[in-house]
């Protein structure tokens, strides 16, 4: 996202620098956005899957306005608790934990979860994972017309790496960074799986596979060695990305 941000660096603005009309000025604070967002999907979702469908099996017979109004607030309250739990990482955990790592392993750094970046650049966030989530969307469509596997666009996995990518794409090519950054998120989570599915096989009835990319990227390279080489071929392989792992810290430590 970061490298496709380079593209449109000095050609467009930052997400941040977008300027609301006074009357929706309280749609920069990110609970509130991603809540109207999240409600807008839920019952966009209600509508396609129909609301006998939604009463009788989802909600519990519960107005699918109000179970669509209700969900979407439960999500953005989970993110603000994410978010909330970011900064206390950034202001307690992390420094208590610095002292610990520098004795154990010297220079040594913190390795966090991609939504520590989302307090950086929070129109991004929203931007990023409305863009990912879409594309994610327009994929699945696409698996229909060719037919064969169809992976559903999930909720989470576009929310935290689509987001993700629109901060970092932001960062260096402004909105259309974060657009274009995003996309690419949506498109990979959503085609990468079907080359993920021949090595996790069925869990129950369904097809299962991941939809993160750092578990589809190594999955797919270990999958193909177990394919071939074997079990003994993964431990060869570890053995090989250690040494080189330890190799390249060497000369970074060096060159420091």
């Amino acid at each position: 996202s970061s490298d496709l941000g380079k593209l449109f660096k000095g050609k467009s603005k930052s997400t941040e620098d977008i300027q609301f009309p006074k009357g929706l000025s309280f749609l920069r604070e990110s609970t509130i956005s991603i809540s109207i967002t999240m409600v807008l999907l839920y019952l966009i979702a209600s509508l396609f899957a129909g609301v006998d469908y939604v009463h009788k099996s989802i909600s519990h017979d519960q107005n699918f306005i109000v179970f669509s109004l209700i969900q979407g607030v439960t999500f953005a309250a989970g993110v603000f608790i994410i978010l909330t739990g970011v900064r206390l990482i950034l202001a307690e955990i992390v420094p208590a934990f610095k002292g610990i790592s520098e004795k154990l392993v010297p220079n040594s750094k913190p390795a966090l979860d991609c939504p520590i970046v989302f307090p950086y650049a929070q129109n991004a966030v929203l931007i990023g994972f409305f863009v990912s989530f879409l594309t994610g969307v327009f994929g699945m469509f696409v698996m229909f017309l060719l037919g064969g596997v169809v992976i559903l666009p999930g909720v989470v996995p576009h929310f935290f790496l689509g987001a993700a990518s629109g901060v970092f794409g932001n960062a260096r090519g402004g909105i259309k960074g974060a657009i274009f950054g995003a996309m690419m998120n949506g498109l990979l989570i959503t085609f990468l799986p079907l080359l993920f599915l021949p090595f996790l096989g069925d869990l129950g009835l369904a097809s299962t596979t991941f939809s993160d990319t750092d578990f589809l990227v190594v999955g797919i390279v270990f999958g193909n060695i177990v394919k071939t080489l074997g079990v003994v071929g993964v431990g060869i392989a570890i053995i090989i990305i250690a040494a080189v792992a330890i190799f390249l810290q060497k000369r970074s430590n060096k060159a420091l």
